[in-house]
């Protein structure tokens, strides 16, 4: 179906209406970020930006609409810093299930939503889903995480330790300064890494058997930075090829959603 935007806030509602009618399998994904410190050299978009951007040219590459951007998430982690907005877990999840649940009873049969702000917000993901899907179970929902999506991709293109980190990093960093490099700041570059330990690792794209991630609490009053990782191995063509295979991968992820909707809907 031809249509002048595939943003859902700038159609009319019988154009809409129209989509629901023609399209096989309705598709709508619902963009969620975060607006939080990502330390000295970027800005606080960086969670929402991702979101937003990977939602908008996967709407594009698979002809799906997209919703707007939520730009808050869970981050309280994060309120040692001004400018940091957060939402309690529980509010997360009752925007989520409200903003679900209206665009099932529209119509929507896949409801995708794209996380920028990786696993802090998952956990509310999750509960809104299976929430909106007990009682919409003809509907399809489910997430796309830039993290998870991308794990080889991550580790192919990696230049610094695993164990760096990757809040504010090298990869978002990466991102950044392909899309948005009037918004970073090269130079405050500098690396700023944790101590690990035996069960503890700050590798999100790891496949070994330790506690994922600490629970940890940054604030500049310890002389932390805000970052965690190694931002001057960035570079904009780093971000451009892992931004490509991302596109790629979460359009062809949302063809099967299609497909499998398709089929279990004949």
């Amino acid at each position: 179906m031809s249509r002048a935007t595939h943003r859902l806030e700038e159609l009319r509602w019988p154009e809409v209406e129209q989509y629901l009618e023609e399209c096989e399998t309705p598709t709508v994904i619902v963009p969620i970020g975060s607006t939080e410190q990502h330390g000295p050299h970027l800005p606080l978009a960086v969670d929402a930006f991702q979101a937003r951007d990977l939602a908008e040219e996967i709407a594009v590459a698979a002809d799906v609409l997209v919703a707007p951007l939520i730009p808050y998430g869970d981050a309280d982690h994060h309120l040692g810093f001004p400018g940091t907005v957060s939402l309690s877990t529980e509010t997360v999840v009752s925007v989520l299930s409200d903003v679900y649940a209206s665009l099932a009873g529209h119509g929507f049969e896949n409801v995708i939503t794209v996380n920028g702000h990786r696993i802090a917000n998952l956990p509310a993901i999750e509960t809104a889903m299976q929430q909106r899907k007990q009682q919409h179970p003809g509907v399809t929902f489910a997430a796309i995480d830039p993290l998870r999506l991308g794990v080889s991709v991550h580790q192919r293109l990696r230049d610094g330790d695993p164990e760096d980190g990757m809040h504010g990093g090298e990869f978002e960093t990466s991102f950044m300064l392909a899309r948005y490099p009037e918004l970073v700041a090269e130079d405050e570059f500098v690396k700023e890494s944790p101590t690990t330990g035996a069960y503890r690792t700050l590798n999100l794209v790891g496949n070994d058997d330790r506690v994922l991630t600490p629970s940890t609490a940054h604030s500049p009053e310890d002389g932390d930075l805000g970052h965690v990782g190694d931002p001057t191995l960035a570079s904009a063509e780093k971000g451009e090829e892992l931004w490509a295979e991302l596109v790629a991968d979460a359009a062809e992820f949302i063809e099967a959603v299609e497909a499998a909707s398709l089929e279990a809907g004949q």
